[in-house]
């Protein structure tokens, strides 16, 4: 029975409609990407994530590199994926228990119901249904484009969901594949610290 379970948490969504060979705009080079530059981003753990910004449930801007300071959580997910939607039921937990810690817990969806862009109104589909009304736990609409199929050349996602654990340097300290909530908070205890 352990072994089933361990088996059933590890269990991410496989990323059906995922194209992982989107252009990315060349045009703009990655250290114009944001107010605080590095010379490389990748999402290899050690390395410094890259840049975006993104809209929020609300309709603001948020900028991941104006957290700098902060321990943040970044969940890739879709709105269609089981496990995603398991993380979801979560978020609002970890946000509140590691809230003295300033952590946040981003969450960047990637696809609607429907294998689209997801809009405003799914933004605040999702942040209403799981409670994310603050902001430490804001729900951002993403970009297929985002996703890369190396980690050198972007945020690289096998299946949903995906989270990367970013220290308070700004510095990727662990990649998760598919939803388990023990690992999902060992990672936040090696972010906060």
């Amino acid at each position: 029975m352990k072994i089933l379970s361990l088996l059933l948490s590890l269990i991410a969504c496989q990323p059906g409609k995922v194209d992982v060979t989107s252009e990315v705009d060349s045009n703009v080079s990655k250290e114009d990407q944001s107010p605080i530059t590095w010379t490389d981003c990748s999402s290899n753990e050690g390395d410094h994530p890259c840049d975006f910004t993104l809209k929020d449930q609300l309709g603001n801007d948020v900028n991941l590199y104006e957290l700098y300071g902060k321990p943040i959580i970044v969940d890739f997910s879709t709105m269609w994926c089981y496990y995603c939607q398991m993380a979801g039921y979560d978020v609002k937990e970890i946000a509140d228990l590691y809230g003295e810690d300033e952590l946040i817990y981003i969450t960047v969806l990637i696809q609607n119901f429907t294998g689209s862009e997801p809009e405003q109104a799914d933004l605040s589909e999702w942040a209403n249904h799981f409670g994310l009304d603050d902001a430490s736990t804001p729900v951002l609409s993403g970009k297929q484009q985002m996703i890369t199929a190396s980690p050198e050349d972007g945020w690289y996602a096998e299946a949903w969901p995906t989270f990367y654990f970013i220290d308070r340097e700004m510095r990727i300290k662990m990649y998760l594949r598919g939803w388990s909530a023990a690992s999902i908070n060992a990672g936040a205890e090696s972010i906060v610290q």
